[in-house]
C-alpha cells in the first residue's frame, strides 16, 4: 500500500498520481484507488484488506494505492480526531481498535464505508461498489469508478446519515457495477471525503 502524499502543492500530487497510474497500467485487472481529503481538517484514511493507512491525509492531499484482482469485501473509510504515538493511539470516529494500520475488524467501524469487491459482478471481471452507513456515518463521501468505457458515471454521494444512495442495512442491495476494462485491465476508483468542501 502506498502512503498519503507528503507535499503540499496540488501540482506535486497530480504528478505523483500520473506517474503512479502510468507505472501501474500494465497490471492484470488490478484496481487503482485515489482517496482525496477535501475536508477542512485532517483525516486518517483506512482500507482493508491490505493493512490500512500509514498516516494522516491533510486537506487537499491524495492517497493512491492498488488493490489486487479477486479482492472481496474491501472497505475504505476516514478516521477523525486521531492521536497516535507510534503505531498505537485512538480516533474519535472510525477507530481500528487503537491501531494506526487497520486489520480486518471483528465489527465494522462506525463510519461511512466505501465498499468494493473486485471481480464479483455480472461479467467475469466486473467489480461491485457501494457506500454503506449501516454501521454509522462519520464523514460525507463520494465514490465512483472510471472503467475507461467513455461513459462518465455519476458518483455515489453520501452527505449525511440519511443519504438515499447508501445502504442503510446489510444486504439492502444499492450496489453499482464497474464494467471490466478489457483493453487496459485497470480500473480506477475515486473516494473523496467531504466532496462539496
Amino acid at each position: 500500500m502506498g502512503s498519503p502524499a507528503a507535499g503540499s502543492k496540488p501540482a506535486v500530487f497530480l504528478l505523483l498520481v500520473v506517474v503512479a497510474l502510468a507505472a501501474g497500467a500494465g497490471g492484470a485487472s488490478a484496481a487503482t484507488f485515489l482517496v482525496t481529503n477535501m475536508c477542512p481538517f485532517p483525516v486518517w484514511p483506512a482500507a482493508i484488506p491490505s493493512g490500512g493507512s500509514t498516516g494522516v491525509l491533510n486537506p487537499g492531499q491524495v492517497w493512491l494505492f492498488r488493490v489486487p484482482p479477486g479482492t472481496k469485501d474491501g472497505r475504505i473509510w476516514g478516521r477523525t480526531g486521531c492521536h497516535f504515538t507510534g503505531d498505537h493511539g485512538q480516533c474519535a470516529t472510525g477507530d481500528c481498535a487503537g491501531a494506526l494500520r487497520c486489520e480486518v475488524p471483528e465489527n465494522p467501524p462506525a463510519a461511512t464505508l466505501a465498499e468494493f469487491t473486485l471481480g464479483g459482478g455480472g461479467g467475469a471481471e466486473d467489480d461491485l461498489y457501494d457506500i454503506s452507513v449501516a454501521d454509522g456515518f462519520n464523514l460525507p463521501m463520494s465514490f465512483t469508478c472510471d472503467d475507461r468505457s467513455g461513459e462518465d458515471p455519476a458518483p455515489i454521494r453520501c452527505e449525511d446519515a440519511g443519504c438515499p444512495d447508501a445502504n442503510h442495512r446489510a444486504g439492502e442491495g444499492k450496489v453499482r457495477t464497474c464494467k471490466a476494462d478489457r483493453v487496459y485491465h485497470n480500473h480506477r476508483y475515486f473516494v473523496v471525503f467531504c466532496p462539496n468542501e
